[in-house]
């Protein structure tokens, strides 16, 4: 018996059907198209196992073993109590083998006569190949059994599935770049404030040619995150070395990935994906905002062509650099937009500043956590925990109004500073003369914790802790509400579903409108970035339960505030762009082979890394996916056509194909490092040996299968 991988390998369980009778016509459609995906899903990682037993079954075939069975999935009977489950989903038998389908998509296996994995069946396996004789001293046995052949025939068998999982691997991608694959390049969008790209003083509207070990002059942005990634998992104290091809010429840095605050296995280098200048054809402003005031239907999927009548170059790495430069540097000023709408007419749109909406709560300056290094504050003298007390003679400042006041401001700026803590803090002025620093993000973008002045190369840490209060709180308790000091732990959403907007139930913010009703807690996953681009989705009026602890006791103390308009304008105005696409396609049969081999050899290097990194503890097996994984991510990819799915089942195959031989019994690398035993030795080795190690192996891979099992439904649950 040949065990496909059964850890990485499995059959997606169609989801349970309604049984109700429906006349809805969306309904049957649904049903139908759902039923559709879930099939493709099934038969494209069959179609993965389906290709390694046939590469044992062939291969035996033509070394004239006899196969007794050949099955995708397992056949092995399943009883709980008095009911008794059908083995197969479907059999027949053509010649002397028994072709089916098990009831248990695990994996799958080639029955040969005189092998089986299972140690329990190896004596009877033994007496079944036994041919009487009566010349020889021992048993002859059957020429047509796996055992009887020569060592070398037996390796080739046993090898046969992996080598053919490689093959159709490159088969799969070579297919997939002659259809075109859809990526995101690897091009600077924007750069996430504090972070290593950043302080680096990376500017955005570069492509990445190269990162670490990994050289393209057409790099994924996926190829680029997680080739960060594995590096970080390696040598996470080493700086990675990145190219980044602007319209100039080539710069190179060195670059010290930074852990995630959710997640401090990952580590990226702070690169944002581009955005493209084309509106989403669906969803092209968010409501309630005023894009979605000054666009209509005419304008989805409109792509824009000049603002404030500056054309953007198309041809440029990153089109809209400096579109969304402007953008979020003029907040509170018009943007003329040059539109020309998908039916090639073309319109010009005003698009005003956006009224922020806030909590009536106004929220403290943090330290200063970053600096790019040798911009404007670090020349003039400003140091990591320093805190922003002042900007001239005003100190009526906050973590979000600092930003809409400095942002885009050209003169020099006066900066009162604290620094130290307690008794030892002092109190001095830095100015700091702006330099022309695009910013193609949102200052307080939530991809990040911080909030960055890109002009003056400075970030720093929004707080929890209430430094003004614009709107009296309500109250209960005797304290009368929240005071300045509190620091915010809980959040939670008082608004029924017959009270919130239709579009606020969509498939982006339903999960957060969820999490908010049930409270949302200040984390690394949910900062304070994030809750405050929360509140621009609230209708104004909106009650949200504020739970805040009050020093120097750290009591909690509960009180209820209104969602109302602010007197700062937001940097995002609504406008809802898809990430920048672009499309390689093979010019030609034997392109789009090298480019199947090329993706071949990246997926089977990342396994190998992996499995490297997995014993030296640089990486956890909660990061080990399984079954579960690998159908939501099948289902995922095949959700976005052939091409995805095809890559996708590039990277299954690669991936049965090490781990399937690693050399552990009961897997075929297990069957080959007996074979080479027997090779050098001359004999087959110890029968008690073999099924001891057998035991050892099959119970190592059911371990294994628990740990993976965990994990996907630890993912799921949360």
């Amino acid at each position: 018996m040949m065990l496909i991988d059964s850890i990485a390998a499995m059959l997606p369980m169609i989801a349970a059907l309604p049984l109700a009778a429906t006349d809805d016509p969306g309904f049957i459609a649904s049903l139908l198209t759902n039923i559709f995906l879930w099939g493709r899903v099934a038969l494209g990682i069959g179609l993965v196992i389906f290709v390694h037993e046939l590469g044992h079954f062939v291969a035996a075939k033509s070394f004239g073993v006899k196969c007794e069975k050949f099955y995708v999935g397992f056949d092995v009977p399943i009883k709980i109590g008095p009911i008794k489950f059908p083995r197969t989903l479907g059999k027949f038998t053509y010649g002397e083998t028994e072709y089916g389908i098990g009831i248990i998509p695990l994996g799958g296996y080639v029955k040969m006569l005189g092998q089986d994995d299972d140690p329990r069946n190896l004596e009877e396996e033994n007496k079944r190949i036994s041919v009487d004789s009566d010349t020889a001293d021992e048993p002859v046995l059957d020429p047509r059994s796996f055992p009887a052949k020569p060592v070398w025939q037996r390796m080739i068998i046993i090898s046969a599935g992996v080598v053919v999982n490689v093959i159709t691997g490159v088969l799969f991608a070579a297919i997939a770049f002659g259809y075109g694959v859809t990526y995101s390049p690897a091009v600077v969008g924007g750069v996430t404030p504090g972070g290593p790209a950043w302080q680096a003083g990376i500017e955005p509207g570069g492509k990445v040619i190269a990162v670490g070990e990994l050289k393209d002059d057409q790099m994924h942005f996926r190829e680029m995150k997680m080739e960060i990634l594995t590096q970080g998992f390696e040598t996470p104290d080493q700086p990675i070395d990145v190219a980044i091809q602007y319209d100039d010429g080539v710069r190179n840095f060195k670059l010290q990935p930074k852990a995630l605050p959710e997640n401090k296995d990952y580590r990226m280098i702070g690169v944002a994906i581009p955005h493209s200048v084309t509106l989403n054809q669906d969803t092209y402003a968010r409501p309630q905002s005023v894009a979605a005031d000054v666009l209509s239907d005419a304008d989805a999927g409109a792509t824009i062509t000049a603002f404030n009548g500056n054309p953007i170059v198309s041809d440029s790495i990153v089109p809209g650099t400096n579109f969304f430069d402007y953008l979020y540097t003029h907040p509170n000023e018009a943007v003329e937009l040059t539109l020309k709408r998908s039916d090639d007419s073309e319109a010009t749109v005003s698009l005003p500043p956006q009224t922020a909406k806030s909590a009536g709560i106004r929220f403290a300056i943090g330290p200063i956590v970053a600096m790019v290094d040798g911009g404007p504050a670090e020349q003039a003298g400003l140091k990591l925990g320093d805190v922003i007390t002042a900007i001239g003679d005003n100190d009526q400042i906050d973590a979000y109004s600092l930003p809409a006041m400095l942002v885009g401001n050209s003169d020099p700026v006066a900066l009162k500073i604290r620094r130290g803590d307690g008794d030892d803090a002092e109190s001095t002025t830095i100015t700091i003369t702006p330099n022309r620093s695009l910013q193609t993000l949102s200052p307080t973008a939530n991809l990040s914790n911080d909030i960055g002045i890109n002009s003056l190369g400075l970030a720093y840490k929004p707080l929890s802790t209430v430094a003004r209060i614009t709107a009296p709180a309500k109250s209960d308790a005797e304290d009368g509400g929240l005071k300045v000091g509190d620091r915010l732990q809980k959040i939670r959403l008082v608004m029924s579903d017959s009270e919130t907007p239709d579009w606020l139930h969509d498939e982006l913010f339903g999960p957060v409108l969820k999490s908010l009703r049930e409270g949302q807690e200040f984390s690394p996953s949910t900062p304070l970035n994030a809750f405050v681009d929360t509140i621009q989705y609230l209708p104004v009026g909106t009650k949200l339960e504020i739970q805040a602890t009050r020093p120097p006791e750290n009591r909690v103390v509960t009180a209820t505030v209104e969602i109302q308009a602010d007197e700062f304008n937001l940097f995002d105005r609504g406008l809802q762009f898809p990430p920048r696409e672009a499309v390689q396609k093979a010019t030609s049969p034997g392109n789009a082979l090298a480019l199947g081999y090329r993706e071949g050899k990246r997926r089977l290097k990342d396994v190998l890394r992996f499995l490297e990194m997995l014993p030296r503890g640089q990486i956890g097996l909660k990061q080990v996916g399984g079954p579960l994984a690998i159908v939501g991510i099948a289902k995922s990819e095949a959700e976005k056509g052939i091409s995805p799915q095809l890559m996708f089942l590039t990277m299954l195959s690669m991936n049965l194909a090490i781990l399937n031989f690693l050399p552990i019994p009961a897997l075929d690398g297990g069957h080959m490092m007996f074979l080479l035993y027997e090779l050098v030795a001359g004999k087959r080795a110890n029968e008690q040996l073999e099924f001891r190690l057998t035991i050892a192996g099959l119970l190592s891979l059911l371990a294994l299968m628990v740990v993976v099992f965990a994990n996907d439904l630890f993912r799921f649950l949360n």
